[in-house]
């Protein structure tokens, strides 16, 4: 994962004016965290949101939560892959997910170690949560995946909407579809910005799951609530949100997208002065490289081209829609 880059990149977090109970959860999370779900949930609107965080802040986590009513259980430590080719070999493996990590039990003393925890105001509900939340297994060379019924349960047990939930059961296989490109087909309006969970990697977007369509009612009466409730602790971060998730984006698939600055949209192309990449598990470094270098970028076909403002070709790159995570480019202008 890579931090937010170009025109886009908002403050660091822990310089920003917030409440006090916003702000415990961002001292102890300050990059990579989910300072809206975190909200959410200690609102009553979300049930339970799952996190990662460092091991040497996991008491402190517990701590804070407590005081503010919110239960804390932890499932298991990971820690980074380094060579995601270590998978190569393994039985199943086009069946796993794309967070790839080393998993230690809690009481392994495990360097640079994160904890993957689950927090809620109710105790049962963040325990089945946790039940159907656990990651598949590497065991004797073969990938172990969990019953498809807990992928349902555990989306429910983070409150996503229950039509998000069956376009995910209906969509989500990275061998055969692209979901963010099934949304924009759902579209029925316009996109929305409520909707915009392309960041969500970054933990600033008011979506936090992949929605059905890009126009989802359900999804946009959540987001409006959560946001108003951030603008409440901490209007400058909300502000930042929107800006980000108002910004028209370029996307192949769930791990490559763009957000541009000073954009002008057009059908197939984007004239713009700056550049984002959305964090993800396997972001596009040398198309975003080629992006930070031009001002235009055009679809044609299954070619994205990139170009200076001088009309010369920078960069084009082939898009396939027939590989594990199918590439098919897309431009979307999020409404406000």
């Amino acid at each position: 994962m890579i931090p937010i880059l170009g025109d886009l990149r908002p403050p660091s977090l822990l310089s920003l004016q917030m409440s006090d109970k916003l702000r415990g959860y961002v001292e102890v999370r300050p990059e990579h965290g989910q300072p809206v779900n975190f909200l959410a949930v200690l609102s009553g609107a979300k049930p339970v949101m799952d996190d990662w965080v460092p091991r040497t802040q996991l008491a402190r986590l517990t701590d804070m939560c407590a005081d503010l009513g919110l239960v804390v259980l932890p499932d298991a430590q990971f820690r980074a892959l380094p060579d995601q080719g270590a998978v190569s070999q393994v039985i199943g493996r086009g069946t796993l997910t794309t967070t790839r990590a080393y998993g230690h039990r809690l009481g392994d003393d495990v360097h640079d170690a994160s904890v993957h925890v689950f927090i809620g105001a109710d105790q049962a509900t963040v325990e089945r949560t946790l039940a159907s939340g656990w990651y598949p297994l590497i065991i004797g060379g073969r990938a172990n995946n969990k019953p498809w019924i807990d992928h349902l349960w555990f989306g429910q047990g983070l409150g996503y909407p229950e039509c998000c939930l069956r376009a995910f059961a209906w969509s989500n296989n990275w061998t055969v579809n692209n979901m963010p490109y099934q949304a924009h087909r759902a579209i029925r309006t316009a996109p929305s910005m409520l909707c915009n969970s392309l960041m969500r990697f970054s933990g600033l977007t008011w979506a936090a799951h992949l929605p059905c369509s890009y126009d989802c009612p359900v999804t946009m009466s959540m987001s409006s609530a959560l946001r108003a409730l951030t603008y409440q602790h901490c209007p400058e971060l909300a502000g930042w949100i929107d800006r980000l998730a108002r910004a028209p984006y370029l996307v192949l698939n769930e791990w490559e997208a763009f957000a541009f600055a000073g954009a002008r949209v057009t059908p197939g192309a984007i004239d713009y002065s700056g550049v984002t990449i959305a964090p993800s598990n396997r972001p596009n470094l040398a198309l975003f490289e080629a992006l930070t270098g031009g001002s235009r970028v055009e679809l044609r076909d299954d070619l994205v081209v990139v170009l200076a403002a001088d009309g010369d070709v920078l960069h084009v790159e082939r898009t396939a829609a027939d590989g594990f995570a199918p590439r098919i480019p897309f431009v979307l202008e999020f409404a406000s």
